[in-house]
């Protein structure tokens, strides 16, 4: 990996991904771009003799806003000692998820980094946000940072969620080359809801997965939800980031539709590392 897209709005919830981002590109030795997008209202017929001079305006609003949130941003960075890292940055206008997946392609980005709002990551992005849209778009990675979670600069433990499917392993082997950059411990966590687990079936998977990746720590979850047990999970681990290959977007919402997606808005916020289908 070396390039990085880092889409933000300039709220605080972007300022604590933009921290991650550049953590990231650090330890990638990758470039980092921040994009900013923007969208022009419609003004309608009634206004079409000024259209042209409001729009200029709204646009020279937009951009001097842009340069004063990129000054604050570098003073962020200046604050947590991350100066040092280098970043370009630019402005586009246009609906912001196709806006987004243009420049992730027109880049060739490896990876994009933003922020979700919500204090869990994993609810906001399965049920329906502009991460949704990025995520179902792109080809690459995207980390979103849930707006509640802390900021670190080292990352100790990488959980991936896999339901021992072998079209997973490419997408594992991905995440597992992430947690390689910061020489973190990687779990495997499978959820088992009827404490059924077959150990052949899950024998057959890692026998798959680790020729190349060596100690990965296998784990099987159980509970009456997927929640509560990834939460309780979460607890004992204490998890960094959790990477997930999603394959079908409406059993993600099923799951998240309960009441009991409250107890992972207060108690779970976990970057989520979200893996292509390869």
């Amino acid at each position: 990996m070396n390039k990085i897209l880092f889409p933000t709005d300039f709220s605080k919830t972007a300022d604590n991904a933009f921290l991650y981002a550049l953590t990231l590109a650090e330890k990638m030795d990758a470039s980092l771009t921040l994009l900013h997008v923007y969208e022009l209202p419609e003004l309608g017929r009634s206004l079409k003799t000024t259209t042209k001079e409001v729009y200029e305006m709204m646009e020279m609003e937009a951009l001097e806003d842009f340069k004063k949130s990129v000054k604050k941003l570098r003073g962020l960075a200046e604050e947590k000692g991350l100066n040092h890292i280098s970043f370009s940055h630019q402005m586009e206008e246009g609906e912001t998820v196709s806006v987004v997946a243009h420049i992730a392609k027109q880049l060739e980005v490896d990876l994009i980094v933003m922020g979700t709002k919500g204090a869990t990551g994993l609810q906001e992005i399965f049920l329906g946000s502009v991460a949704t849209g990025v995520i179902d778009e792109s080809e690459k990675p995207v980390l979103t940072i849930p707006d509640k979670a802390s900021y670190k600069d080292t990352i100790d433990k990488v959980a991936y969620l896999s339901n021992y499917k072998d079209e997973e392993a490419a997408a594992f082997r991905e995440g597992f080359a992430f947690a390689g950059l910061f020489n973190a411990q990687v779990l495997c966590v499978h959820y088992d809801g009827e404490q059924q687990v077959e150990n052949k079936h899950r024998d057959e998977w890692r026998a798959k997965i680790t020729d190349e990746t060596k100690n990965i720590d296998f784990n099987v979850i159980t509970g009456p939800s997927f929640e509560e047990a990834l939460v309780k999970f979460n607890k004992d681990a204490q998890i960094d980031i959790l990477a997930v290959q999603p394959r079908k977007k409406n059993v993600f919402a099923r799951l998240f539709s309960t009441s009991v997606s409250k107890t992972i808005a207060h108690h779970l916020n976990i970057p989520l590392l979200t893996l292509p289908k390869k």
